[in-house]
């Protein structure tokens, strides 16, 4: 349990260890009284046996409504009458049996709203005074000192009680205090990490317009520059030239989507099956691999950071495939399942041998982009798995799946 926790249980939840001791030894004390301490007689052990029915019925059926701080709940309310019905008894046969009071007393106020807490102490001191006036052989003289004292303990009974209860109240409030107090903890932390967040996509943000963004707007330019100096019928211009450009604008068009903190580019106008289409037309004409597309399942519209898990996966994987595989063929496929959906991307490449590529991954090969996806999939539940031929050829295949 957290020092928090500790702070907020209720004061009946502390002390509850406290409040059971107490009980167990006052019946216990009454009850020997009750049997040992007064002239013989048979009531005296049926008397002693209603006070020791009382601890079982405490510890079953009082114990967790006063421990939860449930006032005015169905077991409060048994055990209340059940408990009167025994005492009352237990009085009526041996007078000695009032002794219980003070133990009984504070249970009242503990499972009892206040007024029929009141109604119950008022009853359990008045009820060995009435059992004693309905014994025919007490003398006229003693009942106004009965009396008396029954009203003398009733009136301390209450001041005890309503004591009680005031702890109770500032206990409830303190607790309640502590909460909100918690709470607004709690608030000020998200707040501050959002703007630890916000504070942090600023700076790389103006990272990204500085560097990278200027960077394709430069690469951008002297590639049209260079276009424009070619013969109209230069074969270049359609071969490496205009798929430079378009590489350069698309990438330009990301950097500045990064900057604005929206998503990517190619999901604005499409859904990602959509964009995964393009992303592989667009990998077999840079290429001239024969890449192709399959879906499999009813497409759905998945979460928004979804979506960029599965077009990002496919950007690192073509990626990969361009780089390193020397691949002739690719294929990307989507696969929509009830409550998954699965990109796979298998080329024909060569493949790669683990502890061979450069990367925070040595032991398996995998480069930073792999290793960047595996932690973006985590982030959503999700999976990616690599399954290559070795270094003797045989492909590759990446498979993603999460869940949604």
């Amino acid at each position: 349990m957290t020092p928090s926790q500790q702070h907020t249980r209720h004061v009946w939840e502390r002390l509850q260890a406290v409040w059971d001791i107490y009980t167990v030894v006052v019946l216990v004390a009454t009850i020997v009284l009750v049997a040992f301490g007064i002239p013989e007689g048979t009531g005296r052990w049926w008397s002693a046996g209603l006070l020791a029915a009382i601890l079982p019925l405490y510890f079953l059926v009082a114990r967790e409504p006063i421990q939860a701080d449930n006032v005015g709940t169905a077991r409060g309310y048994a055990y209340i009458t059940a408990m009167l019905g025994l005492y009352g008894t237990a009085a009526f046969l041996v007078n000695g049996a009032w002794f219980a009071a003070f133990a009984l007393v504070p249970h009242c106020f503990q499972l009892l709203p206040l007024r029929r807490a009141v109604v119950a102490v008022v009853a359990v001191n008045l009820l060995p005074l009435a059992t004693v006036l309905m014994d025919r052989q007490e003398s006229a003289e003693m009942v106004p000192g009965l009396i008396a004292t029954g009203v003398l303990t009733t009136t301390f009974a209450l001041f005890i009680g309503f004591w009680i209860e005031r702890i109770l109240v500032q206990s409830r409030e303190r607790a309640d205090l502590i909460d909100r107090l918690e709470a607004s903890q709690a608030e000020v932390a998200r707040l501050s990490h959002a703007a630890g967040v916000v504070a942090e996509r600023d700076r790389l943000a103006a990272e990204i317009h500085d560097t990278l963004a200027q960077g394709f707007l430069a690469i951008l330019m002297l590639l049209q520059a260079s276009e424009r100096r070619l013969d109209p019928d230069d074969p270049m211009r359609e071969t490496i030239f205009k798929p430079a450009i378009r590489t350069a604008r698309e990438n330009l068009a990301e950097a500045r989507a990064l900057i604005a903190a929206r998503p990517p580019v190619a999901l604005d106008a499409a859904p990602v099956s959509e964009a995964l289409r393009h992303l592989t037309r667009t990998f077999g004409e840079q290429t001239g691999a024969t890449a192709s597309y399959e879906i499999d399942g009813t497409p759905r519209t998945l979460a928004p950071d979804l979506d960029v898990v599965l077009l990002r996966a496919a950007q690192e994987a073509l990626t990969n495939v361009r780089k390193h595989a020397a691949a002739t063929s690719v294929t990307v496929r989507l696969v929509y399942e009830d409550a998954l959906v699965r990109l796979t991307v298998t080329d024909d490449g060569t493949g790669f041998s683990p502890g061979t590529a450069a990367g925070p991954d040595a032991e398996t090969g995998e480069h930073f982009g792999l290793v960047g996806l595996r932690r973006r999939a985590a982030r959503h539940n999700g999976t990616v798995t690599v399954t290559n031929g070795g270094a003797s050829g045989g492909g590759t295949t990446v498979t993603v799946e999460l869940p949604g």
